[in-house]
């Protein structure tokens, strides 16, 4: 059922129906994506810094068009910047590094963790009997 809300761009209250926006604003993102599109077609090898400076869009809503594969079918590569370091990537949130150094991060957590859990086991003192006063 729609409902009334007010446009996260403009302020403007309208009934959303499925787009999050109101209907100017989504005509304006949509002129906007098209602008965009015809500019990564006439430059294939730009990057988001570029699109964003020559056409005028919003560095999130290029952004987003990547991670929607937008520009796919035009054969194009664009970069845009790794969530932790800011190095270029192609796709996903991190690059190979960062997405390295995250899952040895997590290895070294997981690990902690179940020694603990092993040593408290031992000990006698785990959760269960912890929590419910059993010592």
């Amino acid at each position: 059922m729609p409902k009334l809300k007010n446009c996260p761009i403009c302020g403007k209250v309208f009934v959303d129906s499925g787009t999050g926006v109101c209907r100017d604003c989504y005509e304006e993102m949509q002129k906007m994506e098209t602008t965009v599109l015809e500019y990564v077609r006439d430059h294939p090898k730009c990057k988001v810094q570029e699109i964003v400076e020559a056409t005028g869009a919003k560095e999130k809503l290029v952004i987003r068009m990547i991670k929607q594969g937008r520009f796919i079918q035009s054969g194009c590569e664009i970069s845009y910047p790794c969530e932790k370091c800011g190095k270029p990537i192609f796709r996903g949130k991190y690059c190979e590094e960062c997405q390295k150094n995250l899952r040895q991060a997590i290895s070294v957590q997981t690990h902690k963790l179940a020694a603990k859990v092993k040593k408290e086991k031992k000990s006698g003192q785990g959760m269960y009997s912890r929590d419910m006063g059993l010592h």
